[in-house]
């Protein structure tokens, strides 16, 4: 069967990952983590899953964090197995997603494309979205390693396969948490919009922009792509959503000011 590694890049996540390895046993053959710098026990967990056995080998590598293009592509570079299978700690192969890889490998059929589409099923305070933002998510996770590599961006980073390669589609989840608590997602948002801002690329400051962006988002989210029918967790999502467009604009005006003074 084609060999297949996960490759992670973690952050004090010890209360995530033992649930995200036990959802890869008997499917994944290997992993290979990067910590960008935990203060929590993650590195114990890591330590603790690879003298269980469960996993080939598990290798776990230390990088200091600048972005998540360079950090996810440093994590990748450490895989030497025929396939990669990018995770996220707040992900879980689904029982169905774990038996489709296995029937897929034994059946020799995983070589049939160079990169597989997994359907991502994004759950937001523990309820699976059904709005179309949040359910029609497709996202690039598996591939054959010497086939794919890491766009440069500072985040939202995604995977590049060659030209020309093929690519199936999995219907069968990977199970996401995107907000799990309201706090540590608000610490994330933070982050990301630093970063988006960040980029040489972004866009400059528009008064007019930062005005309407709040407002129009959560419109846009929670009428017209039906956040409403999530009920509360709908809510909290979509308003969240339109004051990450706020907060982002914000910290635009603050970096085109302080390019003017200086």
């Amino acid at each position: 069967m084609s060999t297949i590694t996960a490759f992670m890049i973690v952050k004090n996540e010890e209360k995530l990952l033992p649930r995200c390895f036990e959802s890869m046993r008997g499917v994944v053959d290997e992993l290979a983590i990067l910590d960008t710098g935990s203060t929590d026990g993650t590195l114990a967990v890591i330590e603790r899953e690879a003298n269980l056995g469960h996993f080939q080998r598990v290798q776990c590598g230390h990088h200091e964090f600048k972005d998540f293009g360079s950090a996810r592509q440093a994590n990748l570079d450490l895989v030497t197995t025929q396939w990669a299978l990018w995770m996220d700690a707040d992900e879980m192969l689904s029982p169905m997603l774990r038996a489709r890889l296995m029937e897929l490998r034994q059946g020799g059929h995983l070589n049939d494309q160079v990169g597989w589409e997994i359907h991502r099923a994004n759950r937001v305070l523990g309820k699976v979205m059904t709005s179309r933002r949040l359910a029609a998510n497709y996202v690039l996770r598996l591939f054959q390693t010497s086939q794919g590599r890491l766009t440069d961006s500072l985040v939202h980073e995604g995977i590049i396969l060659t030209p020309d390669a093929s690519v199936g589609r999995l219907t069968e989840p990977i199970l996401h948490d995107t907000l799990l608590e309201i706090g540590p997602y608000l610490q994330k948002v933070s982050h990301y919009t630093t970063l988006d801002v960040a980029n040489p690329d972004d866009k400059k400051f528009n008064p007019l922009h930062m005005l309407v962006t709040g407002p129009l988002t959560f419109i846009k989210d929670y009428v017209f792509r039906g956040g409403f029918v999530d009920g509360w967790p709908g809510l909290v999502w979509c308003g969240i959503s339109s004051w990450t467009c706020v907060q982002r604009d914000w910290k635009r005006m603050k970096r085109d000011w302080l390019k003017k003074e200086s």
